[in-house]
């Protein structure tokens, strides 16, 4: 682990307000954005992997969320297009993330265009399926992302390396003030 200075960080994602905080961890990246307001200091604590124009997986939470036992940040696939071209997942699409060919869970993409016509799709396990996810997500070593075929493999949308997952989950969830620990898997 090393910890970016908050100018190197500005210079590589100028999308980050002057109040965020950076790290990495294996192939995992953390982000923390900090709003100040009148009122309270909040937490936006982000962990993701990929994204530089490829999709992404991304997990997030927010200080002033319920969060865990009640509700765990869900692995969200994040893919955008061009203006003028489609992204690889379509929406009401199903997608498969498979964990090291041992385990899988689906979710349903919603797929849409922004304001100036970008197209973009997000695709999150079923809710239900979410604590079983981190969990695979913290013992895996990678995870491929796929559409769903009836008779046939699927199309690769994403594989990712899990390597760092769990201090950047870690690191997350600190930032924010959750616990780290995950139950044991649903039954």
């Amino acid at each position: 682990m090393h910890r970016s200075s908050l100018a190197l960080a500005l210079t590589l994602l100028p999308a980050l307000p002057a109040t965020a905080q950076y790290w990495e961890f294996g192939d995992w990246r953390v982000f923390v954005e900090v709003q100040e307001t009148s009122e309270h200091t909040s937490h936006t604590c982000t962990a993701l992997t990929g994204g530089d124009g490829s999709p992404s997986l991304s997990l997030s939470v927010y200080d002033l969320d319920a969060g865990p036992p009640n509700d765990y940040p869900k692995p969200t696939l994040h893919e955008s297009a061009i203006r003028g071209h489609a992204t690889l997942v379509q929406n009401g699409q199903a997608v498969g993330f498979v964990f090291d060919q041992q385990a899988a869970f689906y979710g349903i993409a919603n797929g849409y265009f922004d304001a100036e016509g970008f197209a973009h799709a997000k695709v999150a396990p079923r809710w239900q399926d979410t604590v079983n996810m981190l969990l695979w997500m913290k013992a895996g070593q990678s995870i491929d992302i796929r559409t769903v075929q009836p008779y046939g493999p699927g199309h690769p949308i994403m594989q990712a390396s899990l390597s760092g997952f769990t201090a950047a989950y870690g690191k997350m969830m600190d930032e924010c003030g959750f616990s780290i620990e995950l139950p044991s898997p649903s039954q």
